[in-house]
C-alpha cells in the first residue's frame, strides 16, 4: 500500500510541476514538450510525465497529437475571446450566489488588502495587487458555495492564465471596480454585484481585443508575472 501512496505522491507532483511549468512560461506555449528531457529535468521516468500530460490535455493546457507529441497549447484570440466571455456569464453568477451568504469580515478584509496594495505599487511592481485580485476572484467563487460552478470557474481562470500570466489591465483601472464589487456584496446586492462582476470582465475582454486589433500585442510577453495560482 505504501507504495502505491508513493507512485501517487509521484504523479500528483509531477503533474503540479508541469502545470505551473505552463502558467509561469517556462514551458512556452505553442513549444513541443520534450518528454525524455523533461523527465531527466524532473528526475522522473517518463510514466509520470505521460501520465501528467494526459491529465492536462483533458484541461486543454496541453494537445498531444496522434503519434504522441505533446505540445503546449497556443489558443486563439478567438478562442482567449470565448474563455473571457464564459468566464463573464460564470463568474458573475458566482458574485450572485456569494452575495447572499459571504462573510462580510472577510470583505472587508479584501478592501484593506487591495488598498494596501494599491499603496505598495513602485513603478511597473504590480505584484500585491495580483495576488490581491487572485485571492480576491476565488474568494467569490468559494464563496458562491457552489462546488460544480467554483469547478467550472477555476478551470477558466486557470485556462486564461495560461495565456495571460499576469494583468490585462493596470490596478489603477481596476481598483475601484474590485471596492464596488465588494461594497455590492456586503449590501447583499445580488444584480448588483453580478453586473458589476460581468462588466469587470467585459473590459478587460475588450482591453484584451484592442490590444490584439491595435498592436498585435502579445500579452502573455508585455503582462508582468502572476502568482503561483495552484
Amino acid at each position: 500500500m505504501a507504495e502505491k501512496i508513493n507512485y501517487e505522491n509521484l504523479d500528483g507532483l509531477v503533474y503540479k510541476r508541469i502545470k505551473n511549468m505552463i502558467l509561469s512560461s517556462e514551458l512556452e506555449r505553442g513549444t513541443k514538450i520534450i518528454q525524455n528531457e523533461l523527465a531527466e529535468q524532473l528526475g522522473v521516468s517518463r510514466t509520470p510525465i505521460r501520465r501528467a500530460l494526459s491529465q492536462l490535455a483533458k484541461e486543454h493546457l496541453v494537445e498531444v497529437s496522434q503519434r504522441g507529441l505533446a505540445y503546449v497549447r497556443d489558443f486563439s484570440r478567438k478562442e482567449m475571446t470565448t474563455i473571457f466571455e464564459i468566464r463573464e456569464v460564470l463568474e458573475g453568477l458566482a458574485c450572485r450566489k456569494a452575495a447572499q451568504t459571504v462573510n462580510k469580515e472577510k470583505l472587508e478584509h479584501y478592501k484593506r488588502v487591495y488598498r494596501e496594495a494599491m499603496e505598495s505599487i513602485t513603478g511597473d511592481d504590480w505584484r500585491a495587487y495580483q495576488e490581491a485580485d487572485v485571492k480576491f476572484h476565488f474568494f467569490v467563487i468559494e464563496a458562491s458555495g457552489v462546488r460544480l460552478l467554483e469547478d467550472m470557474v477555476k478551470s477558466f481562470r486557470i485556462l486564461s492564465s495560461s495565456f495571460i500570466p499576469g494583468l490585462v489591465r493596470s490596478p489603477q483601472e481596476t481598483f475601484r471596480e474590485h471596492i464596488a464589487i465588494i461594497d455590492a456584496l456586503g449590501r447583499s446586492d445580488a444584480e448588483g454585484a453580478e453586473n458589476l462582476m460581468r462588466e469587470h470582465l467585459r473590459r478587460s475582454r475588450d482591453a484584451l481585443e484592442r490590444a490584439y486589433l491595435e498592436k498585435g500585442t502579445d500579452l502573455r510577453k508585455q503582462s508582468k508575472p502572476m502568482s503561483d495560482m495552484l
